[in-house]
């Protein structure tokens, strides 16, 4: 039979009075967002995530209202944004259009969580309180998946990116992707609500044989993902390796964009860590994200590059480094309309956060410009669509509003007598799923990353999107070396096994052998196929409860 909702005040059957008043309300409103915020890395366990929600689901039951479900969902989900990304302002820096774009996102950001939230109070209303748990994992998958496909997308709180350090309990995410992590633990908070909205409402007993086969339920899906992950980390293989040389410059995010040195000088400073690797021979040497920030391409500075490329062919170490690349579109019919415009011409340009690989007396580097940018702090999102927004994005630093590449780049590197696909993804592409996948199916035998983290201080920040990368790995069975100006630079072995960690805001670099890998993982050949089945189920339960809405009517 079919459970029916009845009103807490009317029905002694819910769970403590205490929680049934406004200020009940409110401490399980609180309690979710504290749940989240606690379950995001740095802090080192993300255990809270799998209870973080079954305080949402007893606040879920109290509620008759949409505009009052909005309100506490938002409340909740407030704290966990503030608690988890409050360093997103950059508020140890300078720039003020960094600082307003990060309370934009702290305050603005929670109101795309009331989304799945009202629609869970919509499956309540019209079938149950534990129905509505039950679709939680479904709805919240799908919510998270689509989230994260437009280009105003900031896909850093999903449930996923809590259990980056649990590498033994996320190996199957070779299969489902980092979105079946997400599902998991939205199932254990569901059943784990039901289980205690039963003791609660005296409907099992502790040692009844319904209250147990939901704790053995609940315990077997924790525990049935550690035991294959520990089995896939005893069976690791033994692939071919190449050298890779990381370089953690240390600069100043700020001061690194400014005058007080000049190009060549900030070039060869840069240069220095470059040659102290080259003395180990590695296979390549990684710089990180804007590491040259000038336009080092175009003709004013034809003295840097003929130097830099006169000093790579002389030390013979291919050198991929991050770069502002410019690229010109003579024809204003065909210049996007995002286009900025050189006065009193008809020329107009795109400035593209790029990397580029220097390959030892090769004249013409290959290019890679960023397809993922940070929005409002990199670039106004669907630009092209309002251009009239074009000057409104100033920063105080480096050149503002970087266009948006769709290159499908995969760097060639010459080992031995055969050649070795390598990709770098650039910062914020780190948090993509899919978008990565597809340069493992393009070839990239192993991923880099390059990246510039410094601009949020000694904060979680930099640790977040460090662990992210963790994900990345595991998913496509790739290894990862990671370049961070400021830290966190490390190597992410295929099984997400970090090794070789830098402090934050030190300069050095290291040194390490990472394992090719020219075989796909299934999520690699698949890409997003499990949230597009929640979707589908998500949909069809939705057109379910209100069929049934309308016949019981």
């Amino acid at each position: 039979m079919k459970e029916q909702f009845i009103p807490a005040t009317r029905s002694a059957e819910h769970a403590p009075v205490s929680t049934d008043t406004r200020s009940g309300r409110l401490l399980l409103a609180v309690g979710t967002g504290v749940f989240l915020a606690a379950a995001f890395p740095p802090i080192p366990s993300g255990v809270t995530a799998f209870v973080a929600m079954v305080p949402f689901f007893f606040l879920l039951e109290r509620i008759q209202s949409g505009a009052r479900m909005f309100r506490y969902a938002y409340l909740a989900f407030l704290i966990a944004n503030i608690g988890t990304i409050y360093w997103i302002s950059g508020w140890w820096g300078d720039d003020n259009w960094l600082k307003l774009a990060g309370v934009f996102v702290n305050f603005v950001h929670p109101l795309l969580f009331t989304i799945p939230s009202l629609l869970l109070f919509f499956l309540r209303r019209r079938l149950s309180p534990v129905a509505a748990a039950a679709s939680f994992p479904f709805v919240w998958t799908t919510w998270e998946w689509l989230a994260h496909l437009p280009e105003l997308s900031f896909p850093w709180l999903l449930l996923a990116n809590t259990q980056t350090y649990d590498i033994e309990s996320i190996q199957f995410i070779i299969w489902t992707g980092s979105f079946g992590i997400t599902f998991w633990i939205a199932a254990v908070n569901a059943l784990i609500y039901i289980w205690l909205r039963r003791l609660l409402h005296g409907q099992w007993r502790l040692a009844s044989k319904a209250s147990l086969i939901a704790v053995t339920g609940i315990l077997t899906l924790l525990l049935l993902p550690r035991i294959h992950g520990m089995i896939a980390l005893n069976e690791s293989p033994q692939r071919e390796t190449i050298s890779i040389g990381i370089v953690q410059p240390d600069i100043d995010p700020y001061e690194k964009w400014g005058v007080g040195e000049t190009p060549m000088m900030k070039l060869r400073n840069l240069i220095e860590l470059y040659d102290s690797l080259a003395l180990f021979r590695p296979d390549l040497v990684l710089l990180p994200e804007t590491a040259i920030p000038f336009r080092i391409l175009q003709a004013s500075y034809y003295d840097e590059w003929l130097w830099l490329r006169n000093h790579v062919d002389s030390v013979g170490i291919p050198l991929l480094t991050g770069f502002p690349h410019t690229e010109f579109y003579d024809d204003v019919a065909s210049a996007p309309a995002s286009a900025r415009s050189i006065p009193d011409t008809d020329i107009r340009y795109h400035d593209f956060n790029a990397a580029m690989l220097l390959y030892p007396d090769d004249a013409i580097p290959s290019i890679y410009k960023k397809s993922r940018l940070t929005p409002l702090s990199e670039r106004i999102p669907y630009l092209d669509a309002l251009p009239v927004l074009q000057d409104v994005l100033t920063w105080g630093v480096g050149i503002s509003n970087w266009g948006l590449g769709n290159d499908t780049t995969v760097f060639r590197l010459n080992v031995g007598d055969e050649t070795v696909g390598f990709w770098t993804m650039i910062c914020y592409e780190t948090l993509y799923p899919s978008f990565v996948a597809g340069f493992a199916k393009r070839g990239a035998e192993i991923f880099g990353v390059i990246t510039n983290d410094g601009w949020f201080g000694a904060t979680s920040g930099p640790y977040q999107l460090q662990r992210y990368t963790v994900l990345r790995a595991i998913e496509n069975r790739r290894a990862i070396a990671r370049c961070a100006n400021n830290g966190i630079s490390c190597f992410i072995d295929e099984y997400g096994r970090v090794t070789q960690e830098t402090t934050l805001y030190t300069r050095t670099a290291i040194l390490g052998d990472l394992a090719r890998n020219p075989e796909l993982t299934f999520y690699s050949r698949r890409g997003d196929w499990f949230p597009v089945g929640t979707t589908a189920l998500t949909g069809l339960l939705l057109l379910f409860s209100i069929i049934s809405a309308y016949y019981r009517k």
